[in-house]
This record gives structure tokens, sequence and C-alpha cells, in this order.
């Protein structure tokens, strides 16, 4: 199917079909006159929703005006093109182009909401996604994925993170320390150590009262947090966050003695599929 017999068969009403590259390609090309700036990252992430299988028909369609310029829907388009996969789409002709007005003004729904209520998982918070995106970037940067991505990974790690949370889950009398930095830490080291010494750990961070003769890198971790909490924190602090609870963690399972926290400047937890 080509541009000219889809308008063809198409009335206001709509109809579903199935988007080819092809016909996707030629939508933007003759259709895609006046619209906002393509916005690559989002393009890649629907992309790789279609070559995963994730893709999902739903009442939200692609729109033309009357004279056919492509009034919602390039960036599924380009997916389509750039995914290289063929997925059902519904496709509307003889939008008034008044209602560009309104297209895209509704709230947007967090990942932590669409799993909550599709996922199958029970309900899924925000702090717990947010450890899901520490854990899985680690030393590295943080990258957005599309909720059906983090419902693969949360459910692959989400032991270990739920473990982690209840290790911080005292009183928090100090900011800065039940983190999601300082759970990711602890839910990647959950799959190699001794989780009796991860519970110690955790248990003596929360206070910075060192209990055991091995304590001394958890209160120099614990003095390094509380000095640096505060605020929004741009991403090189949240990695120097990471990397010393690692050291410190670490140090503490070897009953190693610090003289100075320093970073640590590779991975010390990998999690199994990173070994």
């Amino acid at each position: 199917m080509r541009t000219e017999e889809l308008f063809a068969r198409t009335d206001r009403h709509g109809q579903v079909l199935e988007m080819t590259p092809a016909l996707a390609e030629d939508l933007l090309t003759h259709c895609n006159t006046h619209n906002r700036t393509l916005a690559d990252a989002h393009v890649e992430t629907l992309a790789n929703e279609m070559r995963a299988g994730r893709w999902q028909l739903t009442h939200q369609g692609i729109a033309f005006s009357p004279n056919r310029v492509l009034l919602d829907g390039q960036h599924r388009l380009w997916a389509v093109v750039m995914s290289g996969v063929t997925v059902p789409l519904r496709i509307f002709v003889n939008e008034p182009v008044e209602a560009m007005a309104v297209i895209d003004t509704g709230k947007t729904r967090s990942n932590d909401q669409i799993l909550t209520l599709s996922g199958g998982i029970g309900h899924v918070g925000r702090d717990e996604l947010a450890t899901l995106r520490a854990l899985t970037a680690g030393l590295g940067s943080c990258r957005r994925r599309s909720a059906g991505a983090e419902l693969t990974l949360l459910v692959q790690h989400r032991t270990a993170i739920t473990f982690a949370g209840e290790l911080l889950a005292g009183k928090r009398q100090f900011k800065g320390i039940a983190t999601s930095v300082t759970k990711a830490v602890l839910a990647r080291a959950w799959y190699s150590c001794d989780r009796a010494m991860l519970r110690h750990f955790a248990d003596v961070l929360q206070t910075g009262a060192p209990v055991g003769e091995n304590d001394q890198p958890i209160v120099l971790l614990f003095q390094f947090l509380i000095g640096s909490s505060g605020g929004k924190v741009a991403r090189p602090e949240l990695r120097e966050r990471y990397a010393k609870t690692e050291r410190a963690l670490s140090a503490f399972l070897k009953g190693e003695k610090l003289h100075r926290l320093f970073a640590t400047p590779e991975e010390l937890f990998p999690l199994p599929d990173e070994k």
C-alpha cells in the first residue's frame, strides 16, 4: 500500500492497518510538512519496543488533516522506519487542523504508574524504579528506558532491590543515606556477598556508629554521604556516591582499613550477566 491508496480507503472514523516501513517512509516523505522537531532518542525508544515485540495497538492513532498534513504520529512512523518492523497502527484522516491545539496535552503517565496498572507484578514505586536505574547504570550513564524494558529488568532484579530496600528501611535520621544509589550498590552485592554482612553494613551506615572492628570504612562512607547530601544532584556527583559506596562496602567485606575513601574506578559488584 502507498500513500494515495491509504487515503482513498480510509474515512474520518479511521481504520487499523499493518504499517510497513515502506508505507511509513512514504507518509513521512509526502505528509510530514508541519511538525515539531524530531526527538531522536524517543524514536529509538519506540523502535526498540517494536524490535522487542512489545509494541501494542491502542486507541491512539496517526492523524492527518483534510489536506493530508500529518498532525500526530511522526515519532511512531519514524520508529517503524528505523526498526524495520511492521506494526499495527490506527489511521485517522480529515482531522481538523484546530485539533493540533489539544493533541498531546494530556498528563503523561510515568513508568511506575504504567507498570502498576498493566505490568502484572503489583504495585511499583518510584523509589523501586530509581534503584533499578541506578543498579543498571552502575558506573556508567543512566539511559531512559520504556516501561516495557524496565519491566523486564525489574522482574529480573526485584528480589535484590527489595532486599536492599528492606536493609535501609529503618529510621531515616540522616539525609543522603537511604538513597537509590546506596540501595543499588547493596542490591548488586546481594548476588555475590554474605547477606548477614550486608545487613550489618546497612545498620551501621544508618547510624554512623561503629559496633565492630571492621566498621571503619562504613563510618567514612557515612561522613561522606551526609556531607554531600542536599538539593538536586547531578550525574557526576551520583557516580561519585556510587563509586565510594562500592569502595567502602568492598573494604568492609575484606576487613580493610581505609586512610581515605576514594571512588573506585571499576565495578566491584558486577551483576550476573556482566561477569
